[in-house]
């Protein structure tokens, strides 16, 4: 792919991401809070001790956040005791769709940042022949010559791979700390 290509993809993939890695981050962050809310108590007076400031806590956001009444209705309930449960494969559905989301954006931007990198080089080809009197190509042939390699967002090991197994394992042990 040629410059030009390259930077339309690069965009292209910083949009992609965002649009998947928001909706998605949102979504997990409130099932995590449904799940506080309703998994938490396990009927015992200590339990709901514990679990009276966390519900509170939960109530004030739901009541405040009316924008996001589609999440609030749609995101699943993760239920940690019954793991095969249809809501816990959804959860983790839109679990990995963040990190795709973020494999994207990164893959973007690092796209990104190569092309700043070839532009300023390609300023300062355009100086150097100006300065020799030189000049051979203007700014646009060279662009269309520059061939850029592809990249995939499976080349972005820590967001895809490493990334949503640290979180989980730390979320894991965060919730049973908690009592969930």
């Amino acid at each position: 792919m040629n410059f030009h290509e390259a930077k339309s993809k690069a965009m292209f993939k910083k949009i992609t991401g965002i649009i998947i890695a928001f909706p998605a981050i949102i979504s997990t962050a409130i099932s995590v809070l449904k799940m506080l809310y309703f998994r938490l108590d396990d009927g015992t007076a200590f339990g709901g001790a514990i679990a009276k400031p966390f519900k509170q806590l939960v109530q004030f956001i739901y009541e405040n956040t009316d924008i996001l009444n589609l999440f609030w209705q749609h995101s699943p309930t993760p239920d940690l005791t019954d793991l095969p449960d249809k809501q816990n494969l959804y959860f983790f559905a839109v679990y990995i769709l963040f990190f795709v989301g973020l494999a994207y954006f990164s893959s973007g931007a690092q796209l990104s940042r190569r092309l700043r990198k070839m532009r300023q080089k390609i300023e300062d080809q355009l100086i150097e022949e100006s300065i020799k009197g030189t000049v051979r190509k203007n700014r646009q042939q060279i662009e269309e010559s520059i061939e850029v390699p592809s990249s995939t967002i499976f080349s972005q090991f820590h967001q895809l791979y490493v990334a949503p197994f640290v979180t989980a394992v730390a979320g894991a042990i965060i919730l049973k700390l908690v009592g969930v």
